[in-house]
């Protein structure tokens, strides 16, 4: 990967050179956001938070889409870059270096937030974690987010969050792209990446082709441990750089013809990590690894003029969490093999029916080397779990409102039932949209929660939000929010540093209330929107989320403010700021003791230069952390971690081409 920049310069050239007429986007097809005006970004369509597609304004849940242009014009170095843009969500540190979602104050880590990357849940099968830094933003086309539950539709791993990304295909572009990033701190390179796209429509057939490769380091910072209890001197520490990376390889492969879709997945990531679980690695980094091979098909059948059967199939081979060494020993193999059949039916055009079954298998398998304590204690190396599922929704116009009723029943060979209703009503008039929604949500215990503790039991989830809309003027959108989450029997993860062990505890409640307000500017190829979330505590009973003020919870901010804007400033020259500020935050700064930490403010910067040298060719400048902010990743749960510092500030080049 030293060579990389070297190799990316090289491939421009050579694409240049060997340009042609292929070059040839069809923008006709997808959503343009420089020449859209601002009613037509309200009005995207989006099937995320319904089986039926509907414009954003009147889709059934608190929806946010994020373009690929949007990303683009950012200068987004990755997923947790465009994610931390969303007022809703922030990370927080999880162990051995892996950084956990929180959405509304909650600890989304661990399967009660789902992510889909063209269709497979990326969800590891070991713990349900999620990890961020794998993924290639420049092959992003759109991301969609339900900020709220999605169990009704999609089960066991969306209580608290869907974020659904679409890459770019054969839809987008009929010809190549390659693209690459450089980035420096004052510590060292902070990332090197690269990669390349191809789609083509032959006929009936279409098919793309993308390959991503990258080095990164979480951070340039000195990481320091808490102190040891009863010593008067600061814990051991260490420099992250060199001893924090994070590399990622992928290809994905697509293949469509008529009603047939075939997808091939092979996603090789891992990470270095020193502060491992509640203590540093004296030895130096270690690797740990989560290789991961998908297949899936799918067939879009039309039986009749209104109504539409797709049976789909998928396998997911993975060994998540692999270690291979003296301190935490790991080596399992997690499958997943599922096959469902959905079906569509639109009787009117006022009313539309959906519904379906799925059936799926995850199955484990223990290595050779994987230490004693993550081994099953009652005998035998293998196991494997049945999930059934039926799920349903209705849609219907009552011209004063839309109505949508939905739900999801799901049984578990382990964990038995869980069954989940949702209600929602929404109304566009003129100017003005409203939403009102309730639903409940689950989170299915995952292969190591029923390892570790057998009888425990699925989380539930009741959410109640609302969300209010006016479009002020053709240039400006202001909007308004307010949520209650409230989680059953949540699940919990519990480490004893005194005996090194782990565990899974259900709990009997926790949650968070509290409202959000956002207002969008667009005006050409101007455009700017600022957000603002807050939460306070909603009846936490989870002593390890708590902080020292019963409204808060460790971890995440009670206030946040996120501002992503970019401007043109020529035909070919745009200037993106971005910012996020958090309000203080709880978190450990020993074993036993909590405090604030100080509110902070990450400002970036990125300069856009299109077509300028060449058509199809985009660079990019961007200073990220600009006024190098000392900011902190804190545990969101008592778990014995110190809180993991982010980079310092940041330059980074970057270069496309499409030809």
């Amino acid at each position: 990967m030293r060579r990389l920049p070297v190799f990316i310069i090289s491939l421009l050239l050579a694409a240049r050179a060997g340009a042609d007429s292929s070059y040839q986007r069809n923008e006709a097809e997808f959503f343009s956001l420089e020449r859209a005006s601002l009613e037509e970004m309200l009005d995207i369509k989006t099937s995320v938070a319904s089986v039926k597609s509907a414009p954003l304004r009147e889709t059934p849940g608190l929806v946010t889409v994020i373009t690929g242009e949007e990303i683009e014009s950012s200068g987004a170095r990755d997923l947790v870059d465009v994610l931390r843009l969303v007022p809703d969500f922030e990370f927080g540190v999880d162990v051995q270096g892996n950084l956990g979602l929180g959405v509304k104050g909650n600890w989304a880590n661990e399967g009660k937030a789902l992510l889909i990357w063209d269709g497979q849940p990326y969800n590891e099968m070991a713990y349900s974690t999620l990890q961020f830094f794998r993924f290639p933003v420049d092959q992003i086309e759109r991301i969609e987010i339900i900020r709220g539950p999605g169990s009704a539709i999609y089960g066991g791993l969306a209580e608290l969050a869907v974020i659904n990304i679409v890459t770019k295909g054969r839809k987008n572009f009929s010809g190549n792209s390659a693209y690459g990033e450089y980035g420096q701190t004052a510590g060292g390179y902070a990332r090197r990446a690269g990669g390349y796209s191809f789609g083509r429509v032959y006929g009936k057939t279409s098919v793309s082709a993308q390959v991503f490769a990258a080095e990164s380091q979480l951070s340039d910072r000195v990481y320091r441990d808490f102190p040891i209890p009863g010593k008067s001197y600061p814990g051991s520490s260490y420099r992250m750089n060199g001893n924090s990376g994070m590399d990622a390889r992928s290809l994905n492969l697509f293949v469509s013809n008529g009603g047939l879709n075939a997808r091939f997945m092979i996603d090789d990531y891992y990470m270095m990590e020193r502060d491992h679980f509640d203590t540093l690695l004296a030895t130096g980094a270690t690797k740990v690894s989560f290789p991961m091979r998908s297949f899936d098909v799918s067939y879009e059948l039309k039986t009749a003029e209104n109504l539409t059967l797709v049976p789909r199939f998928y396998l997911q081979d993975s060994r998540p969490w692999k270690e291979i060494d003296e301190h935490f020993p790991y080596d399992k193999r997690a499958q997943k093999y599922f096959g469902g059949l959905t079906a569509f039916y639109t009787p009117s055009a006022k009313a539309d029916i959906s519904g379906g079954a799925e059936f799926y298998q995850d199955r484990v398998e223990v290595g050779g080397i994987t230490d004693s304590s993550s081994s099953y204690t009652t005998g035998g190396n293998k196991r494997q779990y049945d999930n059934f599922a039926l799920f349903g929704e209705a849609g219907l116009d009552l011209d004063i409102f839309h109505l949508t009723v939905g739900g999801r029943y799901d049984n578990n060979s382990q964990v038995g039932e869980s069954l989940v209703p949702r209600l929602a009503i929404t109304r566009l008039c003129n100017n003005f949209n409203f939403k009102a929604i309730f639903s409940q949500a689950f989170r299915s215990p995952s292969i190591e929660n029923i390892r570790l503790n057998p009888g425990i039991k699925a989380e539930r989830t009741s959410a109640a939000e609302l969300e209010a809309g006016y479009q002020v003027s053709r240039s400006v959108f202001v909007s308004a929010n307010a949520f209650e989450t409230v989680i059953k029997r949540p699940i919990v993860f519990y480490y004893d540093s005194i005996t090194d062990t782990e565990n899974y505890l259900n709990y009997p409640r926790s949650g968070t209330r509290g409202w959000g307000a956002s207002v969008k500017f667009k005006n050409g190829g101007d455009r700017a929107e600022i957000g603002y979330s807050r939460y306070s505590a909603f009846h936490n009973s989870v002593p390890e989320y708590a902080a020292s003020d019963s409204s808060a919870l460790l971890g995440f901010p009670r206030h946040k403010v996120a501002l992503n804007s970019s401007f043109a400033l020529s035909k070919s020259l745009t200037l993106s700021p971005s910012a996020i500020y958090l309000s203080e935050r709880a978190g450990y700064y020993t074993v036993t003791d909590i405090k604030n930490y100080n509110a902070v403010t990450l400002v970036n910067i990125y300069l856009s230069l299109k077509d300028s040298f060449a058509k199809g060719l985009a660079l990019g400048l961007g200073v990220y952390n600009m006024f190098n902010s000392a900011n902190y990743f804190l545990q969101p749960y008592d778990s014995g971690h110190a809180p993991l510092p982010g980079g310092s500030r940041e330059l980074a080049l970057k270069a496309a081409y499409e030809f």
